[in-house]
């Protein structure tokens, strides 16, 4: 493979990158001399925490592909359906999107839609659940989803469901789910629990499925979750 060239217009597919040696799978980060970020600074996390997010907030262009109003809300939210990259394609297709180098990935499952029409006793008893005994439809994992994620390098994802991805995962032994990769080889925040019902509205209603959107999460050294305080403007 050649040398990375910081001026090009094309970013190395995940297939194309070499493994490092003594780093993970997929990871973007290596041991050269431009690494702003040194083995022991990850393992005291002296550097490693929201203080990097919150500092600057994070704003871009984002995208929604609302998955639940494309599949016409075919599914049970609450189980754990797959949402698959055919389906993530498709619907962007559907919705006239176009993916580019740095989106802000939003992917609407209806999870809180679903959770909002449970009646008092259903939230009971869906509350008393273990965290194992739960579902959350959500993404797919698997590694033409993770290469999806990695060559349109999306500067951060979120959905309305507790996980993003499928809950339980669809993974095999020894396979990762997209939390691996996303988080901690790539760096790409994950928003959980986002309220995109109005968002999907209004977008239903421009025939938009773009905007520009901000996040400022909270500024706490060392922190590893924050409301998103997110807004999205048209």
């Amino acid at each position: 493979m050649p040398p990375f060239d910081p001026d090009s217009d094309h970013l190395p597919k995940l297939a194309d990158l070499e493994q490092i040696p003594g780093a993970p799978k997929y990871a973007a980060w290596f041991w050269g001399e431009n690494d702003e970020t040194t083995r022991e600074q990850i393992v005291n996390s002296s550097r490693i925490g929201l203080q990097a997010w919150g500092k600057q907030g994070i704003a871009g262009r984002a995208i929604l592909l609302d998955i639940y109003s494309f599949t016409k809300k075919s599914y049970d939210p609450l189980s754990a359906r797959r949402i698959t990259l055919e389906e993530l394609r498709a619907c962007a297709e559907v919705e006239g999107v176009e993916f580019k180098y740095g989106d802000i990935l939003l992917v609407r499952t209806g999870w809180s839609a679903g959770y909002n029409q449970l009646d008092a006793a259903g939230r009971q008893a869906y509350q008393t659940k273990g965290f194992h005994e739960l579902a959350f439809a959500g993404v797919d994992c698997g590694e033409e989803v993770v290469e999806f994620l990695h060559d349109h390098y999306f500067s951060a994802v979120a959905s309305d469901s507790p996980t993003f991805e499928s809950w339980p995962p669809s993974v095999k032994p020894g396979q990762e789910i997209l939390h691996s990769f996303l988080l901690p080889l790539w760096g790409v925040p994950i928003g959980e629990m986002w309220d995109l019902d109005g968002l999907a509205e209004l977008c239903k209603k421009t025939r938009r499925w773009e905007f520009f959107l901000t996040s400022c999460p909270a500024n706490v050294k060392g922190g590893v979750g924050s409301h998103p305080n997110a807004i999205a403007l048209f």
